[in-house]
């Protein structure tokens, strides 16, 4: 279903609407001092990426931090059965879902037809009431500030902006699409985010097989329009994930990879994916590297940073070392984050076993974090897995059961 289409039910619905209320006046009175339903924004959502038809799964957040899973919600869109670079069946990338800092309104990509779905929280779930083009070619990557939702498309190598309504109906910015500063087999985009002012667009974007990626920053205007794309060279060949410590960049690094797009690499090949974190100073479009840091495991790729901006925990999607590959074994990296933004690294956390571990996020009280394992070997399944936080430690509180849809895409929590 299209935006128009969307937009033509919601009408049709209101006109109709309006005609019983003069036929039956006396329930229309009563409804009128009915009380609306009061929503618990504490929620997770996570979409399937179903090729044929992609849907978004959500559970409520317990006071304790556990999942209890209360339904899906189809998308109107499609998902992907395999993704660039290198063909997994997942959205290979970092903020493949965004949601508004109060939890009100949630946006999920739909990488197979092209399209971004809106969907309004409700009592009963998130509600569909938008979608509309992507601007570009297969969607990997939102951002949200205030009310401008910002769209990395890979393919294309172009990001594109939509200004939304309180209740998500999008509207496109005009002169918002800008190209990437590299595109091609020597830049596979990864994500696209905000800094916490919103008046700087990053993106990270992976080498393949360069010896170094590239990371690109855009100014973003007064009217939500942006500049041209500034590019700096990563402290790595393949940046991926990241987040903001303030005005410190944190992001992780996949490690070093032989083959271009399109090739499998060998996940057990000790010369490749070992992964590092790395810390930058962001102003404006300026980046300036402070340190980078070991992760002690392989394929750092998912970054969260704690709510006190002191710590970070990076997800290893191939775990420890190349025996433990896909293990489970080391697969959160611990790091502290220096006043001067320097990263240390403290440890590392076990998920799954057998699993390969991808997105992440920390809920809004910065009390839980939530990791999402999209395969686990040998298994046709997919779960959560829950965590509580304490300064820069991790205590496991729960597995969801493994029921999900293998190549289950992003982590979108209240």
């Amino acid at each position: 279903m299209g935006k128009g289409a969307v937009r033509s039910l919601r009408l049709a619905g209101l006109v109709l609407a309006a005609a019983s209320l003069l036929l039956v006046p006396s329930v229309a009175a009563a409804k009128k001092h009915k009380k609306p339903k009061k929503v618990n924004y504490n929620a997770l959502y996570s979409a399937t990426n179903n090729p044929g038809a992609n849907a978004v799964v959500w559970w409520r957040r317990n006071a304790n931090g556990t999942l209890t899973k209360k339904g899906t919600v189809k998308t109107g869109g499609k998902g992907i059965a395999a993704q660039q670079p290198f063909g997994f069946p997942i959205e290979d990338s970092s903020g493949s879902i965004a949601l508004t800092s109060d939890g009100k309104i949630l946006f999920v990509p739909n990488a197979g037809d092209n399209t971004i779905s809106a969907f309004q929280i409700t009592s009963k779930g998130p509600r569909l009431v938008d979608r509309v083009t992507s601007g570009g070619i297969l969607p990997v990557s939102l951002t949200v500030h205030k009310n401008v939702l910002y769209i990395l498309n890979e393919v294309s190598g172009t990001i594109f902006g939509y200004r939304f309504s309180s209740t998500g109906f999008l509207t496109p910015i005009v002169n918002s699409e800008n190209a990437l500063s590299t595109v091609g087999n020597l830049g596979v985009a990864a994500q696209i985010g905000f800094d916490p002012s919103g008046k700087t667009l990053v993106v990270s974007l992976r080498g393949l097989p360069a010896p170094k990626g590239t990371i690109d920053t855009f100014k973003v205007n007064g009217d939500g329009s942006t500049g041209p794309a500034v590019k700096h060279t990563a402290d790595d060949a393949n940046p991926f994930g990241f987040a903001f410590a303030g005005e410190r960049l944190i992001i992780s690094n996949v490690g070093f990879v032989a083959t271009g797009p399109g090739v499998m690499p060998n996940p057990t090949d000790p010369t490749q994916f070992n992964g590092t974190t790395s810390s930058y100073n962001l102003s404006g479009t300026n980046l300036t590297l402070n340190n980078t840091a070991s992760s002690n495991a392989r394929a750092a790729c998912w970054v969260v940073i704690s709510k006190d901006k002191k710590f970070a925990f990076v997800v290893n999607t191939l775990s420890a070392s190349v025996p433990a590959t896909g293990s489970g074994k080391g697969a959160i990296s611990r790091y502290s984050i220096g006043s001067d933004g320097k990263l240390t690294l403290l440890g590392n956390t076990d998920t799954t076993p057998g699993g390969f571990p991808g997105d992440e996020a920390l809920s809004s009280d910065g009390k839980f974090l939530y990791v999402l394992t999209p395969f686990v070997m040998g298994k046709n399944q997919s779960h959560l897995d829950v965590y509580s936080v304490s300064g820069g430690n991790l205590t496991h509180i729960q597995a969801t059961p493994s029921n999900l849809a293998v190549g289950q895409s992003g982590v979108g929590v209240h």
